[in-house]
């Protein structure tokens, strides 16, 4: 048999262990939270932007470096829940610094077209 003192001892470690698993959990919840409120703060410019531009405005390099800014500041929470995923948020933003370096199937093998990223976010948010 157990003696009372050494229960309650482990009875408290595992209160404890539990309670730092949800602290855990909560601050991963947290993590994908923040990236994804960045991502989708880069994907409503971009669709501002793009919205702008075929309704017949200028090109405007500052919102561009604008749009590259969000884009690899999204890529930075997004690191520790999926590299890969991180690492093509940050090629967009390098699109957005110098767009016009970068062809349609350079666009579509690095992933970054604008639905292949809507996608990825997508999936993001239901993981």
């Amino acid at each position: 048999m157990i003696e009372p003192t050494i229960a309650f001892t482990l009875f408290d470690k595992v209160l404890t262990g539990l309670g730092l698993i949800r602290e855990g959990k909560k601050q991963r919840t947290e993590r994908i939270d923040n990236a994804l409120l960045a991502l989708y703060a880069a994907l409503a410019e971009i669709r501002a932007y793009i919205a702008d531009r075929e309704k017949g405005k200028r090109r405007n390099r500052r919102r561009e470096f604008e749009l590259a800014r969000l884009w690899q500041a999204a890529s930075i929470p997004l690191r520790a829940i999926d590299k890969e995923f991180a690492e093509r948020c940050f090629d967009k933003g390098s699109y957005w610094m110098e767009p016009d370096t970068w062809d349609k199937k350079r666009i579509e093998e690095k992933g970054i077209a604008i639905d292949a990223v809507f996608d990825a976010t997508r999936k993001l948010l239901i993981r």
